[in-house]
């Protein structure tokens, strides 16, 4: 597929086919996760691959998202200092003890490698989601895939065949994304363009329900920030 066919094509598919997807694909969008920039060659991410039936659909249940067990794939994607603690120790030198900048790096490799394996999965006709709410159950998950201090769940990533087509979701114009020599300030006209640009984002045609939802005082986001600080403490990554 043509690299602008492929970004133009590339959209969140949360309806699955219950079908397989050959070895040779997952194993080529893999390939290009692994290809994917990583600061300072670090390699600060992991993802884990889960191929367990059951525990696909016990996670499904877990965050409330049914498209995580009809996907073909479901990936996992951490934040990961435990590989980089090992390689140090083995060569008799002790990981950073402010971790700070090592997690936010962490969290930017993840990102950008499950990108490119978004990507990679438009571009050979599989779809794809990203899973925020894997931060629903972050706790939990941290026991189900057994992961060791210094990890820490980030996203999920659900691939396979849709079974949907639906439209592209509108993006904020290009001057409210790019600024050029400095950031500026913005605009009432410009804001009131950004809720009628969005607006067909939700049902009710207001994306002020959605902002207040996730992250206005007592939002979404707001709620999940002392367990996630919890977590990280726990993690060694606090």
């Amino acid at each position: 597929m043509d690299f602008w066919e492929t970004l133009a094509r590339r959209r969140s598919i949360r309806r699955f086919k219950r079908v397989k997807m050959p070895e040779e694909d997952v194993i080529r969008i893999m390939e290009a996760g692994r290809s994917a920039p990583t600061d300072a060659t670090l390699h600060l991410w992991t993802a884990v691959r889960i191929v367990d039936e059951a525990k696909r659909a016990k996670i499904a249940e877990l965050i409330a998202q049914p498209h995580v067990a009809e996907a073909s794939e479901f990936f996992v994607f951490l934040a990961d200092l435990y590989r980089l603690e090992n390689l140090l120790k083995h060569r008799g030198r002790e990981l950073a003890k402010d971790r700070f900048a090592l997690f936010v790096f962490a969290a930017v490799d993840a990102a950008l490698a499950a990108e490119n394996m978004a990507l990679a999965a438009t571009a050979l006709g599989y779809g794809s989601c990203f899973i925020g709410a894997v931060q629903n159950a972050a706790e939990e998950l941290i026991k189900i895939l057994e992961l060791p201090r210094l990890t820490y769940p980030l996203f999920g990533l659900a691939i396979g065949v849709p079974d949907e087509d639906p439209p592209p979701r509108p993006r904020l114009p290009r001057d409210m994304l790019f600024h050029v020599d400095k950031y500026r300030s913005y605009s009432r006209e410009e804001l009131d363009e950004a809720y009628r640009v969005m607006a067909k984002i939700t049902r009710s045609g207001d994306w002020l329900r959605l902002l207040e939802r996730y992250a206005a005082a007592g939002g979404y986001f707001e709620a999940r920030s002392a367990l996630m600080r919890r977590l990280l403490g726990e993690q060694g990554l606090g």
